[in-house]
């Protein structure tokens, strides 16, 4: 059973609904005033992933730098007042739980489901500058995040364009999944 588990998540396709589901628990969760529904099924979802790496010490290592990057960003956009999040804010001016729980899911991608972006940087750049607004946008339209629609959206989209090489090449250096 838990080699069919590790197997599992070691699939680009499983990877990636993983994370889709779980963005979509954190967005709705947060949404409606839980948050710590979301936070719960990311944590659930990297420890599933971290079982299943050969190196999990390189996979966490990946995992604790990209929410660390996600705290500082999600928080510069906060202080800068492009996003503003009603719920999970343990701190004024801080991130939510939930949106840095959702970095590490997203972590959990890089060397799985995203592993084929880590040798072609500038699509994946553009990718980021076209994703990342977009999902911005959608979190913001189900009601979990308080957008600034141009300065807000233009700055996500620059942000994850530089972000997602940069955190690709990270992957490069740790993953725990070969």
């Amino acid at each position: 059973m838990i080699e069919l588990s590790s197997k599992l998540a070691r699939m680009p396709f499983i990877n990636f609904i993983a994370y889709q589901m779980t963005w979509f628990a954190c967005i709705v969760s947060a949404a409606k005033g839980s948050p710590w529904i979301g936070s719960l099924c990311a944590l659930i979802v990297v420890f599933w992933h971290l079982s299943a790496a050969s190196k999990p010490k390189d996979e966490l290592a990946l995992i604790a730098v990209a929410g660390i990057i996600g705290l500082v960003w999600e928080s510069l956009l906060v202080y800068f007042g492009f996003i503003s999040y009603p719920s999970g804010n343990f701190l004024p001016g801080i991130a939510p739980h939930w949106i840095i729980a959702l970095w590490l899911v997203f972590a959990t991608t890089f060397n799985v489901s995203l592993k084929w972006f880590k040798q072609h940087l500038a699509i994946v750049s553009l990718l980021g500058c076209l994703g990342g607004p977009l999902a911005f946008y959608a979190g913001a339209a189900m009601g979990a995040l308080t957008l600034e629609p141009n300065l807000g959206l233009l700055s996500i989209a620059i942000g994850w364009g530089l972000m997602m090489p940069l955190l690709l090449l990270l992957a490069r250096r740790f993953d725990g999944m070969n």
